[in-house]
């Protein structure tokens, strides 16, 4: 992998390490204002849009790994470590917070993290494969997921928005999933006419069914599963259309 690592492909590496610091930082000073861990997770995801927009520029999508590396240090850094800083991290990153927890018997404690990291290694091992793919899934989770998420905490002050009800996922709307499948259309569309070149209009049936795909996924899986599995089922729709 490095023997075929061009000077571009470092700066772009190197240029997301730093952007995640960064974003480290900021989620810290974040949580340390009261917003909630939730809030931070997905308001960290749109940033990581610049970073996948890159994505074609690598000369070789195998240096691909080492930012996918920077992604997870920040993770492992805030589990492992017990400054304040990093303290305050695992406290932004965590998985569910405290009132969750089991009372009786105590739950599997999951890296900080953990749900949009694998989404994005998923997505990444879908580019590396195909790469029209994995441009669009990564995409998705970094732009349709958190837009979907900011439409339902609207929810929550709007009272016409219609409340779906789903067990595993009661605060999800209707516009909340209308708002996901739209986005996750246009940017699977767009993803394909870059590397293809192929007419929208010619798209729009695939794309939809994968968007309503995930969209199910996304409804149905508990917790913040529903991103990883969202990438596996809309690559795999995506792959037999």
């Amino acid at each position: 992998m490095f023997a075929h690592m061009t000077s571009g492909d470092i700066v772009l590496n190197l240029l997301f390490a730093i952007g995640m610091l960064q974003l480290a930082w900021i989620s810290v000073i974040l949580v340390r204002r009261g917003t909630p861990p939730a809030a931070i997770q997905h308001a960290i995801l749109p940033p990581l849009a610049i970073w996948v927009l890159m994505w074609p520029v690598y000369s070789d999508s195998r240096s691909l790994w080492l930012g996918i590396m920077a992604l997870i240090l920040p993770a492992v850094l805030a589990a492992a470590l017990s400054s304040p800083f990093w303290k305050h991290l695992r406290l932004a990153w965590r998985v569910k917070s405290p009132d969750m927890e089991l009372k009786i018997y105590p739950g599997i404690q999951l890296p900080p993290l953990v749900h949009p990291i694998l989404a994005m290694l998923i997505a990444a091992i879908w580019f590396r494969n195909i790469p029209e793919f994995g441009f669009g899934l990564a995409l998705c989770l970094c732009l349709a997921f958190p837009a979907a998420y900011w439409m339902d905490q609207l929810g929550a002050y709007l009272p016409r928005f219609i409340r779906l009800g789903f067990p595993a996922h009661p605060e999800q709307t209707l516009a909340g999933h209308l708002l996901f499948i739209i986005i996750s259309i246009v940017l699977l569309c767009w993803s394909l006419h870059v590397y293809h070149g192929t007419d929208w209009q010619a798209l729009f049936i695939a794309t939809l069914v994968t968007a309503l795909t995930a969209s199910a996924t996304r409804a149905l899986i508990p917790g913040q599963w529903h991103a990883p599995a969202a990438m596996l089922s809309m690559g795999f729709v995506m792959w037999v259309l």
